[in-house]
């Protein structure tokens, strides 16, 4: 039996159902499907926060700062605000991926905001519980309370990153 068709005026009043890309239940299967943004560094890949504002930008002018850590490259000026770039391939040792261009990707706005030198673009990707890694391959010591929660696709592994909790961190270590 076929749901009959609203008339237009009830179709517009009546209220939303506000629908979420984040998770999905699945009943038949009760399985968690996630769906996240991801970016790499190196050979590490890192999914962006839930409900983490993200922007993509071409590479700007960096203004260095005299006497920190090399793998803070300096600040760029984002519609009024100074956000701190960092080369997180440089902080971690790790090899670059590719030649591509650069990009910026800002993690967080205003004054939490910070960006990160990447090399390709992020990939929308989507886990199931099955995914979920049960122990957590090592990592850099410098990312490892930052990045939890692993997931493997397509024999790629993916950490949930908390990039607030890494920006922090990072603050106590800019100075040489």
């Amino acid at each position: 039996m076929k749901t009959p068709w609203l008339i237009p005026s009830e179709a517009l009043n009546r209220p939303l159902n506000r629908q979420t890309d984040d998770l999905i239940l699945v009943s038949e299967e009760m399985t968690e499907t996630i769906r996240r943004l991801g970016f790499h560094i190196g050979n590490i890949g890192l999914l962006i926060a839930q409900h983490a504002t993200s922007e993509l930008t071409e590479m700007k002018q960096v203004c260095a700062i005299p006497f920190t850590a090399p793998w803070l490259l300096g600040l760029i000026n984002l519609r009024g605000n100074l956000v701190p770039v960092f080369d997180l391939n440089m902080l971690m040792q790790l090899p670059r991926r590719t030649e591509q261009k650069q990009m910026l990707l800002i993690l967080g706005q205003g004054e939490l905001a910070g960006a990160i030198v990447i090399e390709d673009l992020p990939i929308h990707l989507t886990f199931t519980t099955a995914d979920k890694l049960e122990t957590l391959p090592p990592l850099p010591t410098v990312l490892k309370s930052f990045a939890t929660n692993g997931y493997e696709k397509k024999g790629e592994i993916w950490f949930n990153f908390d990039h607030l909790g890494f920006f922090e961190s990072l603050a106590t270590k800019i100075a040489v």
